[in-house]
């Protein structure tokens, strides 16, 4: 880091947008786990009595926690840099003595910052519901954090391409939401036919959630190097593509 004071004050006016906010960035996340629980907890966990030896409340709560750290850090990246570039603080920001590195770094940290805050909130609210129990804290630890990187990451590369709130939108309504429904959050693959489950394991998702449980219940339905390999590869990918894209001056310059 060449200029610290920049980078951290940076930094610090990520953190402090979400959390002047947290009645919108914090708590929604936080109300939706419940509902989530409260419906899918109680109504299915009544007819299914275990999935990999533990109850469905606790095998769904890992899953919940990745969701609302998944679209929590999404959302802060994308929706801070998109501002930026609307209201033209960018060009501040852009002529600043701040490496294209420093800015991305400190813009991807708001992300990973809110994401984990979200996270951890959601585990606090599940204990009135579930026993929560870690049994593997450095895979929980490693997984919140990388995950919460890939999609800030991703945030920021969106709100690059974006070029109105139309078109902000599209990647966390088309393709987020439904790989998240649809990467083993509220279900193991070992339930679906084999077709499915063979074509379920195309969606990275699903070994940021397994990655996740693992550290949860100590099992997964993939190989739990396959999720450190599939998390470490994205997180390198987006990194340097958002490095990338800001050294090129990708629909940041007139």
């Amino acid at each position: 880091m060449s200029n610290w004071t920049g980078f951290l004050t940076l930094t610090k006016r990520e953190c402090h947008r979400f959390l002047r906010l947290y009645s919108q960035t914090i708590l929604p996340p936080m109300v939706t786990a419940v509902l989530f629980i409260l419906i899918f907890g109680y109504s299915l966990g009544s007819r299914i009595s275990q999935i990999a030896g533990v109850s469905y409340i606790e095998y769904i709560l890992p899953g919940l926690v990745m969701m609302g750290v998944i679209t929590s850090a999404y959302a802060n990246s994308s929706s801070s840099l998109f501002i930026m570039k609307f209201q033209g603080n960018i060009e501040e920001v852009l002529i600043s003595p701040l490496s294209y590195l420093e800015i991305v770094i400190a813009l991807m940290v708001g992300g990973v910052a809110r994401g984990i805050l979200v996270g951890i909130g959601i585990l606090l609210v599940a204990l009135f519901f579930a026993k929560v129990i870690i049994v593997n804290v450095l895979a929980v630890l490693f997984f919140i954090t990388l995950v919460s990187v890939i999609f800030s990451c991703a945030g920021i590369v969106t709100a690059l391409w974006a070029q109105n709130f139309d078109q902000l939108n599209i990647f966390s309504t088309f393709l987020i939401t439904p790989l998240v429904y649809l990467g083993g959050v509220f279900y193991s693959i070992s339930m679906l036919p084999e077709f499915w489950a063979h074509l379920s394991k195309v969606n990275p998702i699903l070994y940021m959630v397994n990655g996740f449980r693992f550290g949860f219940i100590g099992q997964a339905d993939v190989p739990l190097g396959a999720c450190i390999a599939v998390v470490l590869m994205l997180a390198v990918f987006f990194f340097v593509l958002c490095v990338h894209l800001f050294r090129k001056g990708y629909n940041l310059r007139v």
